[in-house]
């Protein structure tokens, strides 16, 4: 058992609550080695080795560690009532220990608590009349003086003098192998010591310490943004184990958040807190990277992901001067009609812009101005930008028949779902959209089968489909669903909007999970019921 006195000396990864415990996993419904093992990063034999495991057997709440200096499960202990802490950072109160658990209030930074009780890097506290669990890494003892520890430690080295190429680091802070928390820490390096950049990669910089060489995290150094200087011989890279970041685009759009929302310095959990906005807030987004967009509020800005954000309508800008002869807006001799089953409707005139609607085969669109190929129409509130090319000028009030013939709205969905069924039993494959892979994962499945049912939506993730207008508008888990709907679920292998199907009746599923491609009933299953968010209809 650990005391608070005994847990102010541990060190922690320097990390965001959201990832706090990047060294153990601890088991859920649903969970496999193999599952976990693709989640993590891990070799299965690895997973094994590290926790001794004769089988693949598992155990919902066991603890796994995910490489040879993770640390067991530490069981909860009383905290002496003179204990006290105090919050280093806006810190996240979650109904029990654990990241994928419900998040109860945000505590700002510099506010003193006092320990009910701990169970591993999590601690038990009260505020604001609520009573729930905080991540350790983000709390400083206020008058309990860390207990000296039962194994010698190394000697720290004194920190170099800080000059013009120094950085400080700001917290406890791992030195891992390679750029990137799935790789084995190999020492951490106490808050407060100066290091000199050798080399930075995106967010991580290589530093020497304790006479090791490896990367540690720029969130929490004082001076990242040294450049290095350029080496003698270029390194020959290695095969890349994730996904490089998306490509950051301008948008213009409006959300409302639907918990206490952690602002970042970039796009991504690595990186340090520059604020928190509560429940309910209406923000604005001008920048979109993957998930994430950048936001202000209260004068602070940053990136906040879409997993917690609900679109609202946008603001419509001024009235556009319709061009001169132009045979859109006024023109009394035409009509424009949609002349393609499904069209995007964009921020601006380019194909990289974001989406913000849909007009379908037969439609009428009222045109403000056309140029260089697209047309600027009314959609709602506001205006958007649609391809030139997909829509036709017939004489007024003349009878349109165009072609091809759209399918009613429900007819996408149902076609999707004729699509899955040929492929129940197939096995779950990590980002697969392609049979051809020999499977799918959630997200690939719907890309795979609407696009085959003749519904053309992007290749994106579970947060992008629930967020972005792919799908119509997002509907209440209250909401009754009809064959063809979308059903999406939050916190099954992380935090936040992570899971979809399609539905085949008002009850019943089909989606690519765990255990293969095949079919669920969320009133029989408490797993799915409890993590149901919503649903959206083609």
């Amino acid at each position: 058992m650990y005391s608070f006195a005994a847990i102010a000396a541990v060190t922690i990864v320097a990390q965001a609550d959201e990832a706090a415990a990047a060294s153990s996993h601890v088991v859920r419904a649903g969970d496999t080695l193999w599952s976990i093992s693709q989640q993590h990063n891990v070799s299965l034999a690895n997973l094994k080795a590290f926790n001794n495991l004769n089988s693949d057997r598992l155990a919902i709440g066991q603890t796994l560690k995910l490489n040879g200096n993770a640390s067991t499960t530490v069981k909860p202990a009383a905290i002496p009532s003179t204990s006290g802490m105090v919050t280093t950072a806006a810190l996240n109160m979650r109904l029990a220990a654990g990241t994928w658990h419900q998040v109860l209030v945000t505590i700002p930074k510099g506010q003193t608590l006092k320990p009910i009780q701990t169970s591993g890097a999590w601690t038990k506290v009260s505020y604001g009349g609520k009573t729930g669990w905080v991540h350790n890494g983000y709390l400083t003892a206020s008058s309990v003086k860390p207990a000296a520890p039962s194994t010698p430690t190394p000697t720290t080295p004194s920190a170099p003098a800080p000059s013009g190429n120094a950085t400080v680091t700001t917290a406890a802070l791992n030195m891992r192998v390679a750029a990137g928390t799935w790789h084995d820490v190999l020492l951490t390096i106490p808050k407060g010591q100066a290091l000199k950049p050798i080399q930075t990669s995106s967010a991580w910089t290589k530093v020497s310490y304790g006479g090791k060489t490896g990367w540690v995290h720029n969130g929490y150094l004082t001076n990242s943004s040294v450049k290095p200087a350029t080496p003698t011989t270029p390194v020959t890279p290695t095969a890349p184990t994730k996904p490089t970041a998306p490509q950051e685009q301008n948008i213009n759009q409006s959300y409302t958040t639907t918990a206490n929302l952690n602002v970042r310095q970039g796009p991504g959990i690595g990186y340090a807190l520059v604020t928190s906005i509560p429940n309910g807030t209406t923000v604005k987004a001008t920048k979109q990277s993957g998930t994430w967009v950048y936001v202000t509020y209260n004068g602070k800005s940053g990136y906040v992901s879409t997993g917690y954000l609900k679109q609202t309508t946008t603001a419509p800008s001024a009235p556009v001067t319709p061009n001169a002869g132009d045979g859109g807006a006024g023109n009394a001799s035409f009509d424009y009609v949609v002349n393609t089953p499904s069209l995007n409707v964009r921020t601006s005139a380019s194909t990289s812009s974001a989406i913000i609607g849909r007009v379908t085969a037969g439609q009428t669109l009222r045109i403000v101005q056309t140029s260089n190929g697209w047309h600027q129409i009314y959609i709602g509130n506001t205006t958007g930008f649609v391809a030139a090319s997909y829509v036709k000028a017939v004489p007024k009030g003349s009878t349109v028949n165009p072609t091809p013939t759209p399918a009613p709205s429900q007819g996408a969905g149902l076609a999707a779902i004729a699509v899955a069924k040929k492929y129940v039993g197939t096995p779950y494959i990590w980002a697969s959209s392609n049979p051809a892979n020999g499977g799918f994962d959630c997200s690939g499945l719907i890309y795979y089968a609407f696009n085959q049912a003749g519904y053309s939506v992007p290749r994106t993730n579970v947060a992008t489909y629930w967020a972005g207008s792919y799908f119509g508008t997002q509907l209440s888990k209250t909401f009754v669903p009809q064959a063809g709907d979308l059903v999406f679920f939050e916190n099954t292998y992380t935090a936040g909007p992570s899971h979809m199907g399609i539905m085949i009746n008002s009850d019943t599923f089909i989606h690519a999970g765990t255990y293969g491609l095949g079919y669920n009933t969320i009133s029989k299953e408490p797993y799915w019921k409890s993590r149901v968010i919503g649903y959206k209809r083609p």
